[in-house]
């Protein structure tokens, strides 16, 4: 059973895998890999998410219990790995917050969304969409808050607020979100013909950026140390789908059918903006580097055990 569940969700990782082989026998060379991972970043990954937003039956996505199980597993695992880097590995604050956001930042969008998809259908996708409403501008309200605060020590906890939520509003993702709940909520529609041309023309942006991920795995810095990663990666696959779990079923009695998406959303590998994260501070790009890289490949084996059970 888990071996035909492998095989079902192996065909995104084997995406990922001919991004990282081609970058490696130089058929993708470096440049190329930064501006395609430019590109998604800034466009292709945001207007997916607009147009999905755009015709998401609202009424339907949006779950309160859902969010906040989701949500809370996040906060936890950004405070437990926080917490770990800064008392048990003790690495500096800034580089504390920086792992603590890796942790909590799952793969929603690239990893979580097909194989969701596969596992479930695409009729079981708007679990995910609620999710994803809030994720990337709660995880980056959450990272830059705290890394905002104590480089303004002697400013006020406002100016790391102002700071914070400016940087969520010119994240691209955020922006592509409200513009689709925004288009949806003036029921502004496309036309049938319109419309069906978008769909045609989204389905190449996850595939392709999903090889593009694979590439910039490869040119990542890699780390010496794995005790930190492995603790992050422990976290990111088992400790947060499992408190969605727990709270999802024996807090909120969320039926298993639209429990299991949220438990596979948080069960994905750290993404690349943990990455541009790091980048942002400059600081543990190492370390996250070679997180996100391990957390990437070991996905496979922890969504097959989370599909498993969650069947």
């Amino acid at each position: 059973m888990l071996f035909k569940i492998a095989l079902l969700i192996l065909p995104v990782f084997l995406l990922i895998a001919a991004g990282f082989i081609s970058s490696y026998l130089q058929f993708l060379k470096k440049n190329l890999v930064d501006n395609l991972a430019k590109f998604f970043q800034d466009f292709g990954i945001p207007f997916l998410l607009f147009f999905n937003f755009a015709i998401l039956d609202l009424n339907n996505a949006f779950d309160f219990r859902i969010l906040f199980s989701f949500y809370s597993s996040m906060i936890i695992s950004f405070f437990i790995i926080s917490c770990v880097s800064y008392f048990i590995f003790k690495q500096p604050y800034m580089n504390s917050i920086t792992l603590g956001f890796c942790a909590m930042f799952s793969n929603g969008v690239l990893l979580g969304l097909p194989i969701s998809e596969l596992a479930y259908g695409s009729e079981s996708l708007f679990t995910n969409y609620t999710i994803i409403i809030g994720h990337a501008p709660l995880c980056y309200f959450v990272g830059i808050t705290f890394i905002e605060v104590i480089k303004t020590q002697k400013t006020t906890f406002a100016l790391g607020l102002k700071n914070s939520v400016t940087a969520i509003l010119f994240n691209n993702l955020a922006v592509g979100i409200l513009l689709g709940i925004g288009f949806n909520f003036l029921d502004l529609k496309f036309s049938t013909n319109f419309e069906e041309l978008l769909k045609k023309g989204t389905t190449w942006i996850i595939p392709l950026a999903l090889f593009t991920m694979g590439g910039v795995l490869y040119y990542y810095r890699i780390a010496t140390s794995y005790q930190l990663p492995f603790a992050i990666i422990f976290t990111s696959l088992l400790v947060q789908p499992t408190i969605v779990y727990l709270l999802g079923r024996y807090s909120w009695g969320i039926e298993i059918e639209t429990l299991r998406n949220a438990v596979i959303m948080a069960a994905m590998a750290p993404g690349l903006n943990a990455y541009f994260f790091a980048s942002m501070y400059d600081n543990s790009k190492d370390l996250v580097a070679t997180t996100i890289l391990l957390a990437t490949g070991l996905t496979v084996f922890s969504s097959s055990f989370w599909i498993y059970f969650l069947s």
